[in-house]
């Protein structure tokens, strides 16, 4: 950027009516800052006699949202992602894929990916801490999908993974299983600790205790050789479990894996409910019962969410959580 005479940003301040903190804003490449005020600043820096051109480029590729996912390994995200990028292109808008942890050794080199594409929104599905999600609100319009922290000012879409899990595990004892058990994800995952209550609170409603070594936990990127050894180890307690639920349909056809190589019937000796519905719980012999995520309505509204938000229309902005729905399949009724 070529420079005429000399200004500061005191100066351009006075003369445009525009903050400090934003005209800082525009020269830093930040996106939150509205159209129409980005212009005002660039005509004042052209008055000033400096070469605008590169800000006037950084402004017409704007249109870009960056959808970031811990894993790409977990096949649950791909139908959201599908429905993102359908609801950006019809706005106008492009949808970059990326995947990082977003985590404290990842997160400067994260910032950079988002400076150096020049995003103008993102959609997180990570597990992140309240501290560290505001920081990136700040730098970026932001939207949580899937994850979800409350008390901090992100809006999200998510489920009542909570309820979802209640009710799973109840249809389990409706069935007359008394040995449950819960394979869970990382619990650093909002869904990992609210389906963990609801697996936990529908078996003290029935009176049953929750048992630990009927409890474990696999990696986010639901790994199916590690469920599958988790699942046979337990079945091969002497009191083995009669029934599992999975905090993941890749889980879940683990566990049948397992059974089944144990010469179990299912679902007479074991009974399973999965979670997710995606196509492997359809393709599963027997099929998968399962939780259904409406992931359609995920990808959709986040990124509508997102895009009003780059585009200042804030006052329709409301947190969304989504209903879920049980289907029953051949892992759990003859």
């Amino acid at each position: 950027m070529a420079n005429g005479k000399k200004f500061t940003y005191a100066e351009l301040s006075k003369e445009t009516g525009i903050s400090i903190a934003t005209i800082s804003r525009v020269m830093n490449r930040s996106h939150l800052v509205t159209s129409e005020t980005r212009r005002k600043v660039l005509s004042a820096l052209s008055n000033c006699g400096v070469d605008i051109s590169e800000l006037e480029f950084e402004e017409e590729n704007e249109k870009l949202i960056v959808f970031n996912v811990p894993t790409l390994k977990n096949m649950f995200y791909s139908p959201i992602i599908s429905s993102a990028r359908l609801a950006a292109s019809r706005r106008g808008y492009n949808l970059l894929v990326n995947e990082d942890p977003v985590s404290s050794e990842s997160l400067h080199a994260f910032l950079r990916l988002l400076r150096s594409t020049k995003a103008s929104g993102l959609i997180l599905a990570n597990s992140i801490t309240q501290e560290r999600l505001e920081s990136l609100s700040r730098e970026i319009v932001t939207v949580t999908c899937c994850e979800a922290v409350p008390d901090s000012n992100v809006p999200y879409v998510t489920i009542d993974d909570e309820g979802a899990s209640y009710n799973a595990v109840r249809y389990l004892i409706s069935l007359g299983r008394r040995g449950i058990a819960f394979i869970n994800g990382p619990r650093s995952f909002k869904y990992a600790r609210e389906r963990e209550k609801g697996y936990l609170e529908a078996l003290h409603e029935s009176g049953f205790e929750a048992e630990h070594r009927y409890m474990a936990e696999v990696g986010e990127d639901m790994d199916f050789e590690t469920a599958r050894a988790i699942a046979t180890h337990m079945l091969n307690y002497p009191d083995r479990p009669d029934a599992f639920f999975c905090v993941s349909d890749i889980i879940a056809c683990a566990v049948e894996k397992a059974a089944l190589q144990l010469s179990l019937r299912i679902p007479e000796d074991i009974a399973i409910v999965g979670f997710d519905d995606i196509m492997a719980s359809h393709m599963a012999n027997p099929s998968i019962t399962t939780v259904r995520q409406p992931t359609v309505q995920m990808g959709a509204l986040s990124t509508e969410m997102v895009i009003k938000l780059i585009e200042k229309d804030e006052n329709s902005i409301k947190s969304v959580i989504l209903g879920t729905e049980l289907v029953i399949r051949e892992s759990t009724t003859v």
